[in-house]
């Protein structure tokens, strides 16, 4: 299942070190196709310790953190415009 990481923090000081810190965790399990959007391919039980993973990052009170399932005939109606990720990919590889 590839699921969708949105996320979005509040201009500060705190807000931009846990957005990086975040950016940086998500970078190394999936694939960036926006600033603040990743794609990655997950088991769904793996998908929960991640979240509990980014639960202890985030602060609920500050920071949003939305993630959308894309089942495989909803990923295949994906729409783009403009130029494609840095790196476009078919299935992703997850170590």
């Amino acid at each position: 299942m590839i699921y969708l990481f949105c996320y979005d923090f509040p201009s500060s000081r705190e807000g931009d070190r846990r957005r990086a810190k975040l950016a940086r965790r998500l970078e190394g399990l999936g694939l960036r196709v926006q600033y603040s959007v990743f794609e990655l391919e997950l088991d769904p039980e793996k998908l929960q310790d991640i979240l509990t993973m980014f639960g202890n990052l985030i602060h609920s009170e500050q920071d949003s953190l939305r993630v959308y399932p894309l089942c495989a005939t909803c990923n295949g109606k994906r729409v783009r415009l403009g130029v494609d990720a840095p790196c476009e990919h078919g299935a992703l590889l997850v170590w």
